[in-house]
């Protein structure tokens, strides 16, 4: 299982997960027909959506697609290479391989399909099992949760026996052969093919199948060339049904899986404002966040519980009771989980904070940063700077074109006696402006009037008043 939690990461891998718990097994065996099945959908978790559905047996195969009401993240659209497009009205799923738009029906629709498709492959068996291939078992769960949210589960149960991993088949069947037990080794080792597509519910049910069946009749690469065709008939179905039964878990041992996992999840969400700042960290922060913080809950830890233990003895009280409960954990991880809850339960501590100097931050330091947008002060510090520039570069033209019209003015106008007279007072001039000779020439002009004029002014002073 995975976990069912509504935080926002976008890490998969961070997800919470039970134990890995041994399958109960269908005692006793009985005539049963097996279903390889596979799901694309948009998460890991019991609340995420199924996307597409397929199962195949050698008679026949499923495959739907249904529309989810959330869009895919972009790691599960690149994933499965679809992606959901809005339009005005409708929402359409598109599959990005081929550029063409899917068929697709709603949940309860292609749910209810799968299950009477189901009922047709039983015919006169006693019951269907499913058989999907997964490291970290989570479709089953998912599964089972679509199917009670539109009341189908009850018509799924009178025609599904169980579910079986093909992931531990092949792990107890090919140990001595391989290390890796992942679909796509499975199906190029055991089945010499490569040529599947596994980005697709269809290849990967089909592959689930055919790998069985290559199990079931005990071949296996050294001992020659011959592959598993897609018509199974010749295989003995009594043979491959005594493999998958051992490793089968009914659907009520299923059942009490999930509702034990929302217990643990219950008792783990109350951790979050321990584990808030780490959980908003890098993927590896995250990661290992999410591994202390189920430490914690699958030994039956709640947050209540760890405040009274602190209240009641501090820092010794944690270490104790840590020590005393959580026997399925490192010496590192209880140092580290003591040193979290220490800094935050106590005041005057400060609580522990992500690591600056992590991969996840050394990679982010090295990647090219775009170019950041200018703030309101650098962009009037550059436009004030800019009119500075523009000013400057403009009385420098004005001065230079001054200087030529000056020049030009001195040798085309001819030279003009303009030294005043002994006692005409001494005018200046301003030699900046572009007229200068005119006025020079109209101020001089204008003293040598009020000279000629001086003498007649002094008889009129000096005739007495009568």
């Amino acid at each position: 299982m995975v976990q069912h939690d509504t935080s926002s990461s976008s890490d998969e891998n961070t997800a919470s997960q039970l134990q890995e718990i041994a399958p109960k097994g269908i005692i006793p065996i009985g005539n049963y027909r097996l279903v390889g099945w596979a799901v694309d959908t948009t998460g890991r978790r019991l609340i995420d959506e199924i996307v597409q559905i397929a199962a195949y047996t050698p008679e026949s195969q499923f495959s739907q697609y249904i529309m989810p009401f959330t869009d895919l993240n972009p790691f599960y659209s690149r994933r499965h290479n679809i992606r959901v497009f809005n339009t005005f009205r409708y929402r359409r799923l598109k599959d990005m391989t081929t550029g063409k738009f899917l068929k697709t029906k709603s949940e309860i629709s292609a749910l209810a399909d799968f299950v009477d498709w189901l009922e047709k492959v039983k015919g006169d068996s006693e019951g269907i099992i499913l058989v999907s291939h997964e490291g970290r078992k989570s479709i089953p769960g998912m599964l089972l949760e679509a199917l009670k949210r539109n009341n189908l589960l009850d018509h799924f149960k009178n025609v599904v026996k169980g579910f079986a991993n093909g992931f531990n088949v092949a792990k107890s069947k090919c140990k001595s052969s391989t290390k890796t037990y992942n679909l796509k080794v499975m199906s190029r080792v055991l089945l010499s093919k490569e040529d599947v597509d596994f980005r697709t519910a269809v290849g990967r049910a089909s592959a689930v199948y055919n790998i069985l069946v290559h199990l079931a009749q005990g071949e296996r690469e050294d001992l020659g060339d011959e592959t598993i065709t897609d018509n199974a008939a010749s295989v003995n179905e009594k043979n491959l049904i005594d493999l998958v039964c051992p490793f089968t878990n009914p659907i009520s041992a299923e059942e009490e899986e999930i509702e034990v996992f929302k217990v643990i999840l219950q008792r783990q969400n109350t951790f979050r404002p321990v584990f808030g700042a780490l959980m908003r960290a890098g993927p590896h922060e995250r990661q290992h966040a999410s591994h202390l913080r189920r430490l914690l809950a699958e030994n039956n830890f709640n947050y209540d519980k760890l405040k009274d233990a602190y209240d009641v003895g501090g820092k010794e009280g944690l270490e104790k009771i840590l020590k005393d409960e959580v026997a399925n954990a490192k010496e590192t991880d209880l140092n580290e989980l003591l040193e979290i809850l220490d800094c935050f339960f106590d005041p005057q501590k400060k609580p522990v904070q992500p690591k600056t100097g992590s991969w996840n931050n050394r990679y982010n330091n090295n990647r090219p940063r775009p170019r950041q947008k200018s703030t309101s002060k650098g962009r009037s510090n550059s436009q004030s700077e800019r009119k500075e520039s523009e000013t400057k570069e403009s009385s420098e033209i004005k001065n230079n074109s001054q200087e030529e019209v000056a020049s030009i003015d001195s040798n085309s106008v001819p030279p003009v006696d303009t030294s005043p007279p002994d006692n005409a007072c001494n005018i200046k001039t301003s030699p900046k402006r572009e007229n200068d000779g005119e006025t020079e020439v109209k101020k001089e002009t204008d003293v040598e009037r009020e000279a000629k004029n001086e003498p007649e002014l002094k008889k009129e002073a000096e005739v007495p008043a009568n």
